[in-house]
This record gives structure tokens, sequence and C-alpha cells, in this order.
């Protein structure tokens, strides 16, 4: 058959949905690992087993904990199977849409595919690489969509009418149970049932009294939940304040309110597409990400504008369905309805949703409503079909793109996960327990301190069987003025961390950073006092830092858990480093020098952020009466940032008073005085 007379059917589109999500979200899979609210989820599994998330979500979303305990019982841990998981459940939801727009308009194929493919690539939402977490929302939105379907081909089909609305009952109440996200997405049925009644019945007055009759049980079940969540079971999460504000202020607090969803419905609808076009995005992702880019984006346009010409409906739009403007018009005024409508779970509790992390989450309620939108307003531009299949095409190529692009950072972040924790046990093989790790302006985007409090328990104790944890994580700026309001010795420590607590207090504390390219640094006040270019808040956490709480045992340390970051890597700068500020601790000098040799011998190349990390070998080669090397490396130090000076000479001091004399050391210590003054304070 010759391609001008090939054909697409409706039965391609769960092929074409499928191509358009694996392209868009699985492309660097290999290389991806587990982000944010992940790793607290795959943690619980390690440490309670699937049965533990009763008790993890019981304080919150019991019913989502049943669901994870399904899902972690085949997936475990595996990162590839979360990731894999994630695409098939989006995919899924993507195609429950489809089916749900096919039954409300069943004359406007072409159309409706249209919107699923948008859906499937909706750009608002960038977080899908965060796959234990999000493949859990997308199969309860997967659940709402299913039970949208039900209800309209329910009443498309008579015949099974009440087997369909049962399914439908059911499944409304699961998801809306399981996670409050879609509450508003609930409130347009109304409207979907009257659109799917149109043609059945044309007197007004008979339309409207059968859609609110089947819209009842629908209402019950809602109004099942808000009992439930304020009455019954009240969130922890977020606070519904509405109501408070508009009994102090009724006009301030209905303006706010108009406010924020006029923008939010802005800004998950246009400014969402809109930022397709920003191409000053690509050049930030370097040579090779960019050609991946417009790959994509070739790939994605061909097949697209290929699929959208070549697609055949199943009916004549324009003889026998719906005009075409009557559509556009009805999925615009949906599409509106379901912005306006999807955001109230997070207008009502002051919780803004934006396009970037950690906000982007939000989008998810809004998505029905901005490909709809789209999808109406495509239509509406035009009746030439090549023009919306080049639109449309373009959109989907350049969010297709957009998301390969993210993919990237998501890779890179991965990458950076991986190096501090392997540089977290090359320094601290062994840390004593009650010990809370404070940090500050940590290089990733896609994290809390509270989400990698779980990786770090697993790596120094992979036995813990729940109760009061080992070790907290908490990050300066976003723990400051909130649970840690002075960085004072004795101040106690107390964290829940949902099934699990810790106790701890100021005085037992680790203060350390990673900048990279420079490595993990864990502070020493005794030594660190003037190192330039900490990072914020690091100056004064400083004196709570206590290295003596790392004990270097005998058998081997910590190692990260080896089923998520693989094997030991080879030896590098960093791993020199940890080691040699590991045997300085513990006052092995010889080690120092010998780890000196091998880290200068590799001849990396050298930043200013690596300078600090000289100042350890410098102090070993002393130590080991290597003064010319001393020198050497003091010179090499001081070329790199001459804001190092104050640091080496406490350096050099620590070195003339704790060194018997000699020539040699007069001689270095001169020398060192040629290169850098100490003499004034």
């Amino acid at each position: 058959m010759r391609i001008r007379n090939l054909r697409f059917g409706p039965g391609s589109v769960p092929i074409a949905l499928f191509f358009f999500s694996f392209i868009s979200y699985g492309m660097l899979i290999p290389w991806l690992g587990f982000f944010w609210d992940d790793w607290p989820a795959v943690w619980y599994l390690h440490v309670f087993g699937p049965q533990g998330y009763s008790a993890v979500f019981a304080a919150d979303r019991p019913l989502l904990g049943r669901l994870f305990m399904l899902t972690t019982s085949f997936l475990g841990t595996s990162i590839y199977g979360w990731q894999i998981f994630g695409i098939l459940a989006r995919w899924l939801c993507s195609l429950a849409f489809w089916w749900f727009l096919k039954g409300l308009w069943p004359e406007n194929i072409r159309q409706v595919t249209w919107a699923a493919l948008l859906f499937a690539i909706y750009p608002g939402f960038k977080q899908q690489y965060i796959s234990v977490t999000y493949s859990h929302v997308w199969l309860i939105a997967l659940l709402v969509m299913i039970s949208f379907g039900s209800m309209i081909w329910g009443l498309r089909k008579p015949r099974y009418l009440w087997p369909m609305m049962a399914t439908s009952w059911l499944l409304s109440g699961l998801g809306l149970f399981s996670v409050e996200y879609f509450f508003g997405v609930e409130l347009i049925r109304p409207v979907s049932i009257w659109i799917t009644l149109t043609s059945q019945l044309k007197d007004l007055r008979s339309r409207l009294k059968k859609t609110l009759l089947l819209w009842l049980p629908y209402l019950l079940i809602i109004a099942s939940f808000i009992v439930w969540r304020f009455l019954i079971h009240p969130t922890v999460r977020g606070h519904v304040d509405v109501g408070g504000k508009l009994a102090a202020d009724p006009a301030g607090a209905l303006t706010e309110l108009l406010e924020n969803a006029l923008v939010d419905t802005f800004n998950s609808s246009l400014v969402a597409w809109g930022q397709l076009f920003n191409f000053a995005r690509m050049t930030s992702f370097g040579t090779a990400p960019t050609l991946v880019y417009l790959a994509g984006i070739i790939v994605a346009i061909s097949a697209a504008v290929f699929f959208l010409l070549k697609f055949h409906p199943s009916a004549d739009q324009e003889s026998e369905g719906v005009p075409r403007w009557r559509w556009a018009v009805q999925a615009i005024s949906l599409g509106l309805l379901g912005l306006l409508l999807g955001g109230i779970p997070f207008w009502a509790t002051n919780l803004p949703i934006g396009l970037e992390f950690p906000w982007d989450r939000f989008t998810l309620a809004m998505v029905f409503g901005s490909c709809l939108l789209l999808a109406g307003l495509v239509d509406l531009i035009t009746p030439n079909l090549v023009v919306k299949g080049v639109i449309l095409g373009v959109l989907v190529g350049l969010a297709t793109g957009l998301h390969l692009q993210y993919s990237n950072l998501y890779r890179r972040e991965w990458n950076k996960q991986v190096e501090f924790f392997w540089q977290l046990v090359w320094r601290a093989p062994s840390i004593q327990e009650n010990t809370l790790l404070l940090t500050a302006e940590l290089p990733f985007v896609y994290f809390s301190d509270n989400s990698l409090t779980a990786p770090i328990n697993w790596t120094y104790t992979p036995d813990f069987q729940g109760g009061q944890m080992p070790y907290l994580l908490y990050a300066a700026e976003s723990r400051h003025e909130q649970t840690l309001t002075d960085f004072d010795p004795g101040i106690p420590i107390h964290q829940q961390y949902r099934a699990t607590t810790f106790e701890g207090n100021t005085s037992q504390s680790l203060v350390l950073f990673y900048t990279p390219p420079g490595c993990l640094k864990v502070v020493d006040p005794a030594t660190d006092k003037r190192m330039p270019q900490k990072p914020k808040f690091i100056s004064d956490m400083m004196p709570l830092s206590d290295p003596s709480r790392i004990i270097a045992p005998q058998a081997p340390g910590a190692h990260p858990p080896e089923k998520i970051f693989g094997e030991e890597p080879p030896p590098s700068w960093c791993y020199y480093f940890e080691k040699a500020e590991l045997a300085r601790q513990t006052g092995d000098w010889e080690q120092v020098a010998s780890l000196a040799d091998r880290a200068l011998g590799l001849g990396n190349q050298l930043y200013e952020v690596n300078a600090p990390e000289l100042v350890t070998y410098i102090e070993g080669y002393a130590q080991t009466g290597q003064w010319d090397k001393a020198v050497q490396v003091n010179q090499r130090t001081f070329e790199l940032s001459a804001r190092m000076d104050r640091m080496l000479c406490d350096t050099w001091e620590r070195i003339e008073t704790g060194i018997p004399a000699s020539s040699q050391k007069e001689a270095a210590i001169a020398s060192v005085n040629d290169q850098i003054s100490c003499t004034s304070p």
C-alpha cells in the first residue's frame, strides 16, 4: 500500500499515545534514579515492607497507603521498574481521557484524539521522573478518567447503564478519597452529563432534571469526602482557611481568591504551552542535549503531522455530527470550566500552582482543562486540516523536546546525588547515632532535606526496622526560623517522619556542604574557620560541627544501597580528598601524605572551589617532613584562589606550633611568607 493511501483509524490511537509518551519520558531511563519524595517511599518499603504503608499514610491519605502496598509488592525498589511504570500509568491515563472524550463527542473523533495527544505530553507538569510518587497520582487520575468514561458510556449505551454507573461511582470514591488533587475535576461531571444528554433530550427542563438526578450520587460522594476530611480525618497537609478569611474580610478574600484563580488558570494553560517557544532554553543544555532535543522535535513533528493528517475518523463531522465551530465552543467552555474548578483544592489551602518545581505538581489537576481548551482553540482557528496538523505537530514536537530537556536535568541531578553519597561514606564511614546533619545550598533541585534523610538512614543503618531514626538531615535555608530557629548548642530536635521519629540535639551535629566541582566537605571548626566561599549559614552553623561523631571502623564502613547506587566508583580526586580528611581526623599523617601523592598525581584540572581541599595535603606533607611538597602545594593553592590567604596562614600557624623546629621547617615557613603575608591578623 502506498503511503498516500495509508489511513489510521481509532485503533491506532493507543499506539500513537504510547509512542509520544515513551519518546517524551523514557529515553533516559537507564540513567535516572530516585528523587524527592520517592526516597522516603522506597525507604519505607525497605524498612517495613509493603504492609508498612498503612502506618506511613495513616495520618493523611490512608487509602493511598493501600495502593502503595499493591504496587510496591511487585515493583520493589527497582529504578527502571518505577520509571517504566510511571510512563505506563501516564499513558493509560491519557488513553482513558481519550475514551471519555470519545463518549462525550462520538462524532468528533479526530478532535478528541488531538486533545488526548496534548494530554499525554502536557508541558506544565515536569516531575514525571519522580516516578514512585507520581505513578500513583497518575493511577488515581486514571481511576477518575475511567469513572468519567464509564458514566458517559453508560448513558450512551442504556443496556449497560447501571453496571457502568456502579463502576463510575466506585472509582469516583476511590479517586477522591485517595488523593484530594482531583476534587475540583469532580465538579465538571454535571456539565459532561448535560452535553451527553443533548442528543437524547431536547427539552431543556427534562435534560436539567435528569442531569441533576444522575449527578446526585456523585454529589453524595463529594459530600461524604468533605465530611470525612474535615470532621472525621482532617489532613495534616493543608489547612483550609477560606472560611476564616471570608468572615474577616469578605471582599478582600473574594478578590484574592479570584486573582489566584485567574492567574493560575492563565499559567496552567497559555503560559504552560507558551514556554515551549522559549528557544533560549536550548543553549543552557549543552551541545549534545541540544542535538537530542532537535532530533526529538524532528521525529515528533514528522510523526505527529503524518498521524494527524492521515487519521481517518469513523464519522464525517460536518455532515453527520456536531459542526466544527460548535464542538470547538463546547470544548473551550468545558476546558475553561475544568481549569477554574481544577484549582479549588489548592486555592482553598493557599498552595500556589506554578510551572517549576515543586509547585508544578498541582498542574496535574489542570491538565484536563488545559488540553481540552487548547484543542478547541486550534480547531476554531481554521477549517484547514493541514494548518491544524502543522500547529499541533509543532506543539507536540516542542513539548517532546521540553520533556527531553528536563529528563536530562534529572539525569544530571542523579549523577550528583550518587557522587554526594559516595563522598559522604568515604569521609564518614560510620557516624554515631542521633546525629543531626546540617547543610546549606546543596546543588540539587528535585529534593528536600526531608527526602534525603531517608537514603542517609538507609546507608548508615540498613537493618533499621522502625522506631527512632538514627540520623536527620536539615538544610538551613528551609529550616531557619522554622524548626531550627537558632544555631545555638543544646537545642533539642524532635522531628516526626511519618511512621518514624528523630530525637537529637544541636550539640550532636555534623555540618557539611557540597559544591561541585568541589568535593563534599565536613566542616571542622578547628581548621575551617577562615575558609572562603562557604555557602550561606555554614559560618553560623560551624561551631556546632563535631567531626568526632565520625567513627573510622576497623571493618568496611557504610555503603550506599548497592541495588540503587551500584558498585563503588574507582578512586578519583574526591575519593582521595575524603579519605585524606578522614586520615587527618585520626592523626594518620603518613596516610594523608600518601593520599596526597595519588591525588595530585591524577593531573586533574582544579578550580577555585577546590583550593581549600589542598590544605589537608599541605599539612600532611609538613607533618611527614616533606617540606618542599608542602611549599609547592601552598603556592598552587594561593594561585587557585588569593582569598585562601587567611586559611593558609592559619594552617602554617598550626604547623609552626605543632611540629618540632628544624632548618627545613624554618626554610619552608620563610618561603611561604614570600608567597603570602601572614604577619597581619
